[in-house]
């Protein structure tokens, strides 16, 4: 890999008494919405397969006629070399194959990486993508950290209800403060 990411070396952490030590989720760089379908609890650490899911859900829906998908995360150097290993004959690889999948990494983040990383990843030399900031996500988070001490101390399916009220929130007044 890369280098050292926190979000790599974490996944082997001792976890054992927590149900899920945190979400991950996708979201829209261009209207800063979160995806239907798209958080996933992560059992230990940032694993991959709970990602591949998420990504799965996200480009199975409603993607008539879009060939190409600009994927914006902050270990892409890792993520998208292991994807198709992890996908291997699920259903999750009839979905992904159709798509040409671009992985990108926000320019925050891809000077952490190694220079190689920045040459390939960095959105400025992503031909025909579009300048966005690629953070989406981390602007996105902090909308749902108001919620994250109240959530923290519930069930699951309750904690599941809060998140997904806040994220549909945020998508629907992203949507009436369009015109």
């Amino acid at each position: 890999t890369c280098n050292n990411h926190r979000a790599i070396s974490q996944a082997n952490a001792a976890w054992e008494k927590l149900h899920a030590t945190g979400i991950g989720a996708t979201a829209c760089a261009q209207h800063r919405c979160f995806y239907l379908h798209c958080v996933v609890d992560f059992q230990k650490g940032e694993r991959q397969l709970n990602m591949d899911y998420s990504l799965a859900n996200v480009l199975g829906y409603n993607m008539e006629g879009i060939k190409q998908v600009v994927c914006f995360y902050d270990i892409n150097c890792s993520y998208m070399a292991n994807l198709w290993k992890h996908v291997g004959r699920s259903e999750l690889n009839d979905i992904l194959s159709s798509l040409q999948i671009i992985p990108g990494i926000s320019i925050w983040h891809v000077h952490g990486h190694k220079k190689e990383c920045y040459a390939q990843y960095a959105l400025l030399f992503i031909w025909g993508a579009r300048w966005v900031e690629g953070e989406i996500i981390e602007m996105l988070w902090s909308v749902l950290n108001v919620a994250s001490t109240s959530a923290c101390g519930m069930t699951s399916p309750h904690c599941q209800e809060l998140l997904d009220f806040q994220m549909n929130d945020s998508n629907f007044m992203k949507m009436i403060q369009i015109g």
